[in-house]
């Protein structure tokens, strides 16, 4: 049996929103292991990387993308960041996972997907869909109990 490799993950962006994402990559292990975090903020992305045990810290996106050695990017970044990070890893090969919005508009999106031209795969990520209350939500709307 062949043993497969843990996919090594990046994420860009240690703000508040990047405790939902570290918790849901840590319930993957082993297949996935977040092995760097970048956030502008040194202290904030040095405290986030202690919380999760994450030994690589980057305050440069472009050192982080280019010297961790990751097969896929979580990008976590305030929405205006998101197409440059996308542009980014998709140069150097590399999946993405972008939180949403992707871009500001639908046609900005269009032309982003243009861009990269498949060379990577890029899934646009909504957290919220899997809460519990809207997962419940979503169960009483197909049951016919609302909506």
């Amino acid at each position: 049996m062949v043993e497969r490799q843990s996919l090594r993950v990046a994420l860009a962006g240690a703000g508040m929103i990047s405790w939902h994402h570290l918790v849901a990559w840590r319930s993957l292990a082993p297949a996935a292991k977040v092995v760097a975090v970048y956030d502008p903020n040194d202290e904030r992305a040095r405290s986030r990387a202690a919380e999760f045990g994450i030994d690589a810290v980057f305050t440069n996106g472009t050192a982080m993308l280019d010297e961790a050695g990751i097969g896929a990017l979580d990008i976590a970044a305030p929405r205006q960041e998101h197409a440059a990070w996308v542009e980014a890893a998709a140069a150097r090969g590399i999946d993405v996972l972008c939180q949403k919005p992707l871009t500001p508009t639908l046609a900005e999106g269009e032309e982003l997907l243009r861009r990269l031209g498949g060379r990577v795969r890029l899934m646009v990520h909504e957290n919220w869909r899997f809460r519990p209350w809207y997962r419940t939500l979503g169960r009483w709307i197909a049951d016919g109990e609302l909506g």
